[in-house]
C-alpha cells in the first residue's frame, strides 16, 4: 500500500499490513492492527480497532460503487509499484 502523511509533505510511503491480533484485557474486544512503513522511512504504526471500525470498512468494502474494483484487486490484483517508479 501507500501511504501519504501530512507530516512528510508530499512524500509517500510504502507500508504493508504486518500483523491483526486480537488485544488482550478489552472488556469490549479490540484487535490491534500493526503497519510498517519500509520506504522512505521505517515506522510501525499500530491502531487498535474496536468492531464498529471493521464494520464501517466492511460498508466502505460493499458499498456498490467500490465493490466490483474490490473483488478484481482481490482476484486479479498485483502489488503497488514504489513511489520513484511512478
Amino acid at each position: 500500500m501507500k501511504v501519504n502523511s501530512t507530516g512528510l509533505g508530499k512524500t509517500t510511503m510504502v507500508a504493508h499490513f504486518a500483523d491483526l491480533a486480537k488485544v488482550d484485557g478489552e472488556a469490549s474486544g479490540a484487535m490491534k492492527l500493526s503497519i510498517e512503513a519500509t520506504q522512505p522511512v521505517h515506522w510501525s504504526i499500530k491502531a487498535t480497532v474496536g468492531g464498529d471500525d471493521l464494520r464501517q470498512f466492511a460498508r466502505l468494502m460493499f458499498k456498490p460503487s467500490n465493490l466490483w474494483c474490490v473483488i478484481r484487486l482481490l482476484l486479479f490484483g498485483k502489488s503497488l509499484n514504489t513511489p520513484e517508479s511512478q
